[in-house]
């Protein structure tokens, strides 16, 4: 896909950054386990009720997605994400205090992962168009694979330490070990050393021309297009997924929270292992094979999680989450690199909303998907159907001829850019 990265060496404020999603992915990684817990045991709440609440982290996508990327390219990116932090810190310990006092309802929940989801939303943004500012371009798909690497470790470390937390707390107060990732996270990029200089605005300042700029760009591209497609279908139903996992093992399987949180970290391993081979496979075999086995490789294993039984029965479990999370992590690994070396720096903040707007959009519908099937079918039904479905995010690309895509990515990476200015 592109010429091998000589050397390691990405800069102190990469580290600082690095640290600080790191921190901050842990903590969430933390509340993926403890927040449905919160809803099923310690509200009562429906699996209906839980897929509501997924939807709303998830539906700020929708909202503010598209519009998220222009205002990122009129403000500096550091300070927006202190923001973001501190902003998600106050909205998710609003939950802990609430259930002390004895005042929590599932309403208060919806609207806190909403805030949660919203500021996600432009911290997200926000440091992709921020990497290649302090990245050189060679260095980008390894900066890349280490920051994935980092966000797949806290996501296998996350889910078992949030197990045990709630075990041990309480699903509500294990929610403070985000509220203190948030805060961590934002002293870390406060202490990031380069500042930006103000953004340069040119163009049109309106907001749909801007907008419309962006999608433009990546509709007519011919390998941004494909691969978004491929993201959006893959989140779709990855989202009813992720939704009906939780309800499955607790109620269908029968394990712990504490195994919940340990099974639940499996996923975190699969996407270590993916984020930390896919730059070599890339770099030996060549990068639309990879895109190819990956996108399809990844769904084919995921149909081995709703066979899973108590006992040996987990080995499937296993298996098929770490299959599935492989898949997913190179594939996203290879996307985000393609588009921050040949994306128009100008454009890079809208390409990028463009992208999680289509492609993450769809996340809070995948979400009701799953609560609904589950409250209709059962949550093992519901995740058998959901699994199949979900073979269908490698139509994009899985009848492309690999050399026909390897050619169109070797066009786009044929001459790296100059490097991305910090506005």
């Amino acid at each position: 896909m592109c010429s091998r990265v000589r050397g390691n060496r990405l800069g102190g404020d990469f580290e600082r950054l690095l640290a600080a999603s790191a921190i901050s992915a842990a903590g969430t990684a933390v509340t993926t386990v403890a927040l449905p817990i919160v809803a099923l045991v310690t509200l009562r709440a429906n699996t209906f009720e839980v897929g509501v609440i997924s939807a709303a982290g998830l539906g700020a996508w929708l909202l503010f997605g598209l519009s998220a990327g222009v205002w990122v390219e009129r403000m500096r990116r550091r300070p927006l994400m202190i923001i973001c932090d501190l902003a998600r810190a106050v909205a998710l310990a609003s939950i802990p205090l609430a259930s002390v006092l004895h005042l929590l309802t599932v309403a208060q929940v919806v609207i806190a992962a909403l805030v949660v989801g919203i500021c996600s939303v432009f911290f997200d943004i926000a440091g992709q168009s921020y990497v290649p500012s302090i990245v050189a371009p060679s260095q980008l798909l390894a900066g890349n694979g280490r920051m994935q690497v980092s966000h797949a470790a806290a996501g296998t470390a996350g889910p078992a330490l949030g197990g045990a937390l709630v075990q041990s707390l309480g699903a509500s107060l294990s929610l403070l070990a985000d509220v203190l990732s948030y805060v961590v996270s934002a002293v870390l990029l406060a202490r990031v050393g380069k500042r930006e200089a103000p953004a340069v605005r040119s163009g049109p300042r309106r907001m749909l021309p801007q907008v419309k700029e962006g999608l433009g760009y990546v509709w007519r591209d011919p390998v941004f297009r494909p691969l978004m497609v491929v993201a959006a279908i893959s989140n779709l139903f990855g989202a009813a997924f992720d939704t009906l996992v939780v309800p499955f093992l607790l109620r269908d399987v029968g394990v712990s929270a504490v195994a919940i949180g340990v099974l639940l970290a499996i996923g975190g391993v699969g996407g270590l292992l993916g984020a930390a081979v896919g730059p070599s496979l890339a770099d030996k075999v060549g990068g639309a094979r990879v895109l190819v086995v990956a996108a399809i490789a990844g769904p084919l294993l995921g149909l081995l999680v709703p066979t899973s039984r108590a006992g040996v029965g987990l080995v499937a479990f296993v298996v098929g989450l770490l299959g599935r999370e492989v898949g997913i992590a190179i594939v996203s690994l290879l996307a985000r690199t393609i588009r921050q070396l040949t994306a128009p720096p100008e454009l890079l903040a809208r390409i990028t909303a463009t992208v999680r707007f289509v492609s993450w959009g769809v996340l809070p519908i995948g979400a009701l998907i799953g609560g609904s099937l589950g409250q209709l079918m059962g949550p093992r039904v519901a995740l058998s159907v959901v699994s199949g479905l979900m073979l269908l995010s490698a139509l994009p690309i899985a009848f492309m001829s690999p050399r026909a895509l390897q050619a169109l990515m070797d066009d786009a990476t044929a001459a790296l850019p100059r490097p991305v200015g910090s506005g």
